[in-house]
């Protein structure tokens, strides 16, 4: 059986988009974080050499040890989110930027096509989620926390289309929200006053027992494949970085604290190596671990990307 000469060409067209469109966002290789503020962080789960870093002025990401800004919007991303199955799709929230003709605040907008073009989805003029999670095993439901007019959490069991609003729900200082990889109805609250769990779909809250219970919590994740290792950050000099190999019963510190004047923002892990992971700080500072965070490589220096 012979193909159509249409379907060949389109079959061409395609590709030559697919290549273009690559290009387009691989030409702008930058030295240094625009805003310089890091605000979302995530390895691409169906491309593991891609590292995508969201920040105030605009989408950057390192593929292959290259830095290359993304597009040439210049969005403030907020709850910036990487979809787990389908490959190019993102989320973000935020704000738009100087050049950008899109009501403030964004509410949710979603790009098809890797970060270089985005579209409206959602509570647009509405919503900017400082914090959002997708659920890995079902990725239609999302979380967001919402800072702008109606404040408080967001619900969508749809993939982002449609969002019910759930309040403060006794929620407060609200850095991250996380969804456990099995569960789509568990999700953690890092905040201000400590890590809590929801296992209603974020109907009710309940502080967790133990150390992260106690004290500031601003960032926390679970290896998507092996839920068992979990990665937090609490503002204390005695724990830090911290992990659990027992899906958060216990903890141990890796010996990582900022002090008083910073601390980790953003968590990823690598879902093809449990022992990769990527953080990022308030102060704009990026590291890299492949040892389960016992060794840090620091990428990037209060927004400038260091060298090789």
């Amino acid at each position: 059986m012979f193909a159509a000469p249409w379907a060949v060409s389109a079959v061409a067209v395609l590709a030559i988009a697919g290549c273009a469109a690559d290009r387009l966002a691989t030409e702008a290789e930058v030295r240094e974080i625009p805003g310089p503020h890091i605000h979302g962080l995530a390895v691409d789960p169906l491309r593991p050499e891609v590292v995508w870093v969201a920040a105030h002025g605009g989408l950057l990401r390192i593929r292959n040890g290259r830095w290359e800004r993304v597009g040439n919007h210049t969005y403030d991303h907020m709850g910036f989110l990487v979809h787990p199955r389908q490959p190019r799709v993102l989320l973000t929230s935020g704000h738009p930027g100087p050049q950008d003709r899109r009501p403030n605040p964004l509410g949710v907008e979603v790009s098809r096509d890797a970060g270089l073009s985005w579209q409206p989805l959602a509570l647009t003029g509405e919503a900017d989620f400082h914090a959002a999670a997708q659920s890995w095993s079902d990725p239609g439901v999302l979380y967001g926390w919402n800072v702008a007019r109606r404040t408080g959490l967001y619900r969508s069991r749809d993939g982002g289309r449609t969002w019910a609003y759930l309040g403060e729900r006794g929620l407060s200082g609200v850095f991250s929200l996380t969804v456990h990889p099995r569960n789509p109805n568990t999700v953690f609250a890092a905040t201000r006053e400590g890590l809590v769990v929801s296992r209603d779909g974020g109907e009710r809250w309940q502080r967790l027992d133990g150390p992260l219970g106690r004290i500031p919590v601003t960032a926390l994740a679970f290896h998507p494949r092996e839920p068992y290792r979990v990665y937090a950050y609490a503002a204390s000099s005695e724990l830090g970085l911290v992990r659990s190999t027992d899906g958060g019963s216990t903890w141990n510190s890796l010996g990582l604290f900022l002090g008083g004047q910073d601390a980790v923002g953003q968590l990823a892990l690598d879902p093809a190596d449990p022992k990769t992971l990527y953080l990022s700080t308030f102060s704009a500072d990026l590291y890299r671990s492949a040892d389960g965070g016992k060794t840090l490589q620091r990428l990037v220096e209060k927004g400038r990307v260091l060298a090789p």
